[in-house]
């Protein structure tokens, strides 16, 4: 009688085995690429798609040849049948994406899901075709209008941003004008791209990211009309800034100096009047601020050398402020009290430690 031999391992736990060894296999994560990178980095939420390659299961053509393929999702197309058209056109590049029939698929595919409604893929299907077949162009369509046709789709989408859950995610339609403006540097639409870029982030709350392209536009693109626009819209976000963090003295002083550089360079603005009324506001507050700091080096340290030296910087910024006559009255009083002299103002602490 022949003995039976049990499988060491049962298929289960086999299964499981396999599963885990590419994991297994894999080295660890690095922490870090070459010159301090890091070895990770987020992909853009407005790249084309990886490079499109046969599909074996699913998506495979239905015809023999590209040209026949073509027609075929030129038939559904003209049937109004978008979703099959759009999987016909795919299978197409996806299998003869270097043939001469890729260029216009690829071009559809982004038209039918524009059409459809579907901007963010569009706008993606648009980036593949310039990635790969742009310099060719596709019969009366060519590069600008691509990029044009990217515009739209990313206007679309900007229309919609919002605090809904289902609104479109300001730092995806930030992504697109970027990539418009990467797309077409020289184009007229570059300049407005960078700024619709900033408004994007700006509508989505990040007055922090939208600063830094506002002023890049300013610098970039300083004869185009909306340089002005640009300069204020930063100077905006910089005072908003400064409202999040109410203690902080540098925010504070670069969101004034934003404020006072738009006014001077565009006084005829029509964000001049609200831009000058936060300069009162922002104004007022650097003034309670270096007040309170010389108040504080005053009463709360009890530095009588130290609040001198704050109440007469405070009198040689702030000679008029409505606080000045109190400042006076105790510099002097200090001053009476110390054996000797104070300091001249240029000494003052810049911050209460």
């Amino acid at each position: 009688m022949k003995a039976t031999v049990k499988p060491a391992v049962s298929a289960a736990a086999l299964f499981v085995l396999l599963a885990a060894a590419p994991a297994l296999a894999a080295p660890p994560a690095s922490r870090g690429g070459a010159g301090g990178e890091p070895a990770w980095k987020p992909r853009d939420p407005a790249a084309a798609p990886d490079h499109k390659t046969p599909w074996h299961l699913f998506g495979a053509p239905a015809e023999d040849t590209s040209a026949a393929q073509l027609a075929r999702a030129r038939r559904f197309e003209s049937e109004k049948r978008w979703s099959a058209a759009i999987s016909a056109y795919q299978a197409l590049v996806h299998n003869w994406g270097s043939g001469p029939e890729a260029p216009e698929a690829q071009l559809s595919i982004g038209r039918l899901l524009e059409y459809t409604g579907d901007y963010e893929e569009a706008f993606k299907e648009y980036q593949y075709y310039l990635d790969h077949y742009g310099a060719a162009g596709t019969g009366e369509f060519g590069y600008a209008d691509v990029v044009a046709a990217q515009f739209a789709c990313a206007n679309q989408l900007r229309t919609r941003i919002s605090s809904s859950p289902w609104s479109p995610s300001y730092t995806l339609v930030s992504s697109m004008f970027r990539k418009i403006a990467e797309n077409a540097p020289d184009s007229p639409r570059a300049a407005e791209s960078v700024y619709l870029q900033a408004m994007s982030l700006e509508l989505g709350g990040a007055d922090d990211l939208a600063v830094p392209v506002y002023e890049r536009l300013v610098v970039k693109y300083p004869s185009n009309d909306l340089a002005v626009s640009a300069r204020y819209r930063a100077a905006f976000c910089r005072s908003r800034l400064s409202e999040r963090s109410p203690n902080d003295e540098r925010t504070l002083s670069h969101a004034l100096a934003a404020v006072r550089s738009a006014l001077a360079a565009a006084p005829g603005s029509p964000d001049a009047a609200a831009a000058a009324e936060r300069e009162r506001e922002l104004s007022a507050r650097q003034t309670a601020q270096a007040f309170a700091r010389a108040e504080f080096y005053d009463r709360v340290r009890r530095k009588p050398e130290a609040a001198a030296l704050a109440y007469r910087r405070f009198l040689e910024r702030f000679p008029d402020a409505a606080e000045a006559p109190r400042a006076r009255e105790r510099l002097a009083e200090i001053e009476a009290a110390l054996p000797t002299p104070a300091p001249a103002a240029d000494a003052v602490p810049e911050a209460a430690p």
